[in-house]
């Protein structure tokens, strides 16, 4: 059995240079590698097992369950993994963290969930990650993805969750929710969250903040989901503050 110290950690996304997961596991003391893997080179990558575990992002979330030997029960039901583990016999185990990290984060900040009505932008991994979570909560929830953003007007909404990698992939200056949807939620005492870090506050947070909505910033996802990844990986209860402020000082 190899000491944490030898084993090798990282994530498996493209691209992946952007990533702060280094930044927050380097500072809890894992060799932690940003593997940036091409579509054409991705079989191969996964084939070859040369890692003791992997945080999975886009686009690969869904991509990598047929050559997992075993997935959780959350895996199963939503479809997709986002935290691999290489065992002792080194078959290799999929789990889902990213419904944890998104319920943890509306948690801290106050958001309750029980019977409330939420609306989910996007349908990728990171969605039906969100969506398992919120069932778990028993909230009333309903899926809009980018051809439908358009049925958003008049629709009862106390809670609105951004999924989607807009603001990484076609920039700031994107419309995608009306401003007067989220001026009529913040009205009403609604809630905000966008997964996007990079900028801390997108411009729907802008809008939602000078709402008086209460946001809820991507990286509290990142985090909340990235130390339950350390427990699977190591067995062992993060170093929560040093992740958070590894995490928080990149940021600023």
């Amino acid at each position: 059995m190899k000491d944490i110290s030898e084993k090798k950690f990282g994530i498996l996304a493209y691209p992946a240079k952007h990533s702060l997961s280094p930044v927050m596991f380097r500072a809890a003391g894992l060799d932690y590698e940003v593997f940036e893997v091409g579509s054409d080179k991705f079989d191969e990558f996964v084939r070859d097992r040369d890692f003791d575990g992997l945080s999975v992002s886009a686009p690969y979330k869904e991509r990598i369950l047929p050559f997992l030997d075993e997935v959780s029960d959350d895996v199963k039901k939503i479809g997709a993994c986002n935290t691999v583990v290489k065992n002792d016999d080194g078959r290799l185990l999929g789990f889902n963290t990213d419904w944890i990290g998104a319920m943890e984060a509306l948690k801290e900040a106050g958001v309750g969930l029980s019977g409330k009505k939420v609306i989910v932008l996007g349908d990728g991994g990171a969605s039906q990650a969100i969506t398992y979570g919120l069932s778990q909560e028993g909230a009333e929830t309903l899926v809009l993805n980018r051809d439908s953003l358009d049925s958003i007007e008049g629709r009862e909404c106390d809670v609105l969750i951004q999924a989607t990698s807009v603001w990484i992939t076609a920039g700031l200056d994107v419309k995608i929710v009306p401003d007067s949807f989220v001026q009529e939620l913040g009205a009403s005492g609604g809630a905000v969250m966008d997964i996007v870090y990079k900028p801390l506050i997108t411009p729907l947070l802008e809008v939602a903040r000078a709402a008086g909505c209460k946001i809820v910033t991507g990286e509290k996802m990142l985090l909340n989901q990235a130390l339950k990844q350390y427990k699977i990986w190591t067995g062992e209860e993060a170093p929560a503050e040093i992740m958070k402020n590894a995490l928080e000082n990149s940021l600023k």
